[in-house]
Order: C-alpha cells, then structure tokens, then sequence
C-alpha cells in the first residue's frame, strides 16, 4: 500500500514543486506579471502544441487508441454536465453563480496537469491515448463552458463561432497534424526528434511554473457554493468516472485517460469565461485556487487507490 501511496506521491508533487517555483519568482519580483502573461501566449500558442504532437509521434498509437474509452469519456462527462445544470438552481439562489458552479465542477486543467501527470504514471512512449483525450476533452470543455453560461441567461450560444474555435486552436491542430504523421508512418531526422525530444520535457515544468507565478491568493470567506463545486470536481465527479471506467473494464491508459479527463483542478481560463459572462468572479477565483491546491492530496489519493485496485 505504502509503495502504491509512493508512485501517486512521486507523480504529483514535482508539479507542485514547480508552482510553488513560479510563486516564488512572482513574489520575489523576479519575473514581472507581464512576462508571465508573455510565456501564457508562447506556451499555449506554439510550446503546448508541440508537446501533444510530439507525443503523438513518439506513441505506438495505432495499438494505444481506444475509441470505446473515450466515448466512455464523453457520454459521462455529459451526463453528468447535464445533472448538474439541473442540479445547482436547486441548491444556490444567485444567478450569476450557476455557471461558475457549473464549469467550475467539470472543466478540468487538463493540459498543464494532464500531460505531466500522464508522462509520469505510463511513460513518454505510452501517452498516445491520453493525448488524443485531450485533445478532444479540452475544447469539449471550452463548448460546455460557453453553453453553460448560456442556459442560465437570454444570450444566445454562437455555434459558428465555437466552430471556428474548435478548427483554429492550436492543440486541435497539432493533434490532427499529429495523427497524419503517425498514420502515414512518417520520421523525422534524429536532430528534429531530439529537438522535439527535448523541448516535451522542458514544457510541463514551465507550463506550471507559469501558472503557479499568476495565481492570486486574495481569497474572501469560503461558502457552500465553494465547498460544492470544489467537491464536484476532485471528489465526486472523479471517483464516479473512474468507478464506472473500472467496472466496463478499462485498463491501463484507457483508465489513466478517464482519470486525466475528470480529477484534474478546474482550468485556470474558467475565471477570464466567468468574468466574459458576467459571472461571479471571486467565486471562479477561488475554485481554480482550492481545486488546484487540494488536488494535490486528491490525485496522489486516487492514483494510491487505482494503482492498489491493479487498474493500470
């Protein structure tokens, strides 16, 4: 038990470590906001990109692909959305949180915890599922953010343009690219491939450290709104997908996808969305702080407790 405590342990705080780094530059003055902001646009413009791509290229994909998990994935990830939405009009009487609540429960921070969390537990050369879970999890979630602040205002969802988002993010372009490479069974010379190599391992550690150096801590009073969507998100939506996943038989990096795609703390663009939509932003502030704080101790949890069921 302890040595399965040990692997969940040893996955998860390297990438607190590299928070509490970009924290520290941040409060130490060493690195200004806008220069944070600058190394935001790069990473999720070009480095981020690259990173799913070349894991893509390095993974035997044609044997990790399962498209049963992740349909899995999406059929859960909606039913649950969809109780939700139905749910937080019951139990909060503040319109303008209901969509914070919402997104706050299911929009994990999949990339930045996602990709390292993934490398760790099943290795570079074995990340071909879980890059295409989040490749498609990640916009997924962008759409229902869109759609859930629009079920609880007049304004009306632009599905052009969330089209048009879907076909221009650079993820969703790379992995696309990605898979035509792998398809057409194509290389790269070795200097590409040690570039490609290299730049994979230095992205994570700077993605955290990034978001680690742009997190505010001006917290007001925790409530129940809080302690509900913080809840929903590393808790109960986690332990349901995970729980279902295991007994339909998913395995290996079927199940490390399902963990990636659920367990993660809400993403940290779900403020900026709340603040668009006229929601609650002190609350979006705080759940992205909690949820990526606890989730510290309750992915190491989770991780302990798959790993001593023999689920990957």
């Amino acid at each position: 038990m302890f040595g399965n405590f040990m692997i969940g342990f040893n996955a998860v705080m390297p990438m607190l470590i590299y928070m509490l780094f970009g924290q520290f530059f941040a409060q130490a003055g060493m690195i200004k906001q806008e220069s944070f902001q600058d190394f935001n646009k790069a990473l999720f413009k070009i480095l981020l990109p690259i990173n799913l791509f070349t894991n893509i290229y390095k993974s035997d994909f044609k044997q990790s692909f399962n498209g049963y998990a992740l349909t899995y994935i999406l059929v859960i990830a909606l039913t649950l959305y969809f109780m939700l939405a139905f749910i937080i009009p019951k139990v909060s009487d503040d319109r303008t949180r209901y969509g914070v609540m919402l997104q706050g429960s299911v929009r994990a921070n999949a990339i930045l915890f996602g990709l390292p969390l993934g490398t760790s537990l099943l290795g570079e050369e074995n990340m071909g599922m879980v890059t295409i879970t989040l490749a498609i999890i990640v916009p997924f979630w962008n759409i229902m953010s869109v759609v859930g602040f629009s079920l609880y205002s007049e304004d009306k969802v632009s599905f052009k343009q969330m089209g048009r988002s879907i076909v221009t993010n650079p993820m969703v372009i790379a992995t696309f690219i990605g898979l035509i490479v792998v398809l057409l069974g194509l290389q790269f010379p070795e200097a590409i491939n040690t570039s490609l190599t290299n730049i994979n391992r230095m992205v994570s550690p700077l993605a955290l450290m990034v978001m680690g150096g742009t997190f505010s801590f001006k917290l007001k009073d925790v409530d129940f709104a809080l302690i509900f969507t913080v809840a929903n998100k590393l808790i109960i939506i986690p332990l349901i997908g995970i729980t279902l996943g295991a007994i339909l038989g998913f395995r290996g990096d079927a199940i490390v996808s399902i963990l990636i795609a659920f367990a993660g703390p809400t993403a940290v663009s779900s403020y900026a969305q709340a603040i668009v939509a006229d929601g609650d932003g002190d609350l979006a502030n705080q759940t992205v702080v909690f949820t990526t704080i606890f989730s510290m101790i309750t992915l190491v949890f989770l991780i302990t407790l798959m790993k001593t069921f023999g689920l990957f």
